[in-house]
């Protein structure tokens, strides 16, 4: 015949998992990241050094879709061999 016994809730109770974000996230969230430094703390260009197996054009949408993400509009983004630099454009004389 089975024993009955009690336990605390919190012995025996699985312990919830906090879920990481996913591998599309945390790429996003680099890009966002290096883009916030380079531009918006430093006031630079960010500059992307390409391996061998990235993509240009997939880097680039990368960093697109992070300026729009951090409300950065004009951004110029230029590919030159194995780099890709982005930086804001200079606007021309506002009134």
């Amino acid at each position: 015949m089975p024993r009955f016994t009690t336990a605390p809730v919190e012995e025996v109770a699985p312990k919830r998992r906090q879920r990481q974000p996913s591998q599309r996230a945390q790429t996003q969230q680099q890009y966002q990241e290096a883009l916030r430094s380079a531009l918006l703390d430093k006031s630079e260009a960010l500059v992307v050094e390409l391996d061998p197996g990235d993509k240009p054009l997939t880097i680039r949408n990368r960093i697109k879709r992070a300026a729009d993400l951090l409300g950065l509009e004009h951004i110029v983004i230029r590919r030159k061999k194995d780099r890709i630099v982005a930086y804001q454009a200079q606007s021309k004389g506002t009134e």
